[in-house]
């Protein structure tokens, strides 16, 4: 069988919110949702996803700080931003924010969006990079 994503998408528009949720849930990700950048630093901090897909403006925290939160505190979630406004200093900003991609809202290809998510997802399962870390042998110190 194969493994089910669990992805988080970010975003103050309600209508678009709702619409990739059951775009993603019409493929068979798990997803679970926020409406500013505040709740989905939340959502991050206390939850394992697989990708997270963040607005680049929202209240409370934008979708660059919000990445930039998500590498500081080595969270383990590839980061896509979506933006309606591609100026080309934020897209520098998201590549400085470590941000595994990129994608303008007004013309978004659902079909392009899902086989990124998905390609950045492939990655191996946490559960499976936990278990190999638990069997590597602590360092033993040689005084």
């Amino acid at each position: 069988m194969e493994r089910q994503y669990k992805i988080l998408i970010v975003d103050d528009e309600r209508g678009y919110l709702n619409n990739l949720t059951s775009d993603f849930v019409d493929e068979g990700y798990l997803v679970e949702t926020a409406a500013d950048g505040e709740a989905g630093r939340e959502k991050l901090a206390t939850n394992e996803f697989d990708v997270a897909i963040i607005d680049i403006r929202m209240p409370k925290m934008d979708g660059i700080e919000l990445a930039r939160y998500a590498y500081k505190e080595s969270i383990d979630t590839e980061i896509i931003i979506l933006t309606g406004h591609g100026e080309r200093d934020e897209a520098v900003e998201a590549i400085k924010a470590h941000v595994g991609d990129w994608f303008d809202k007004s013309g978004i290809e659902m079909s392009k969006l899902l086989a990124r998510v998905k390609e950045l997802a492939d990655g191996p399962p946490i559960e499976e990079i936990r278990r190999f870390l638990s069997v590597i042998p602590e360092e033993q110190s040689h005084e």
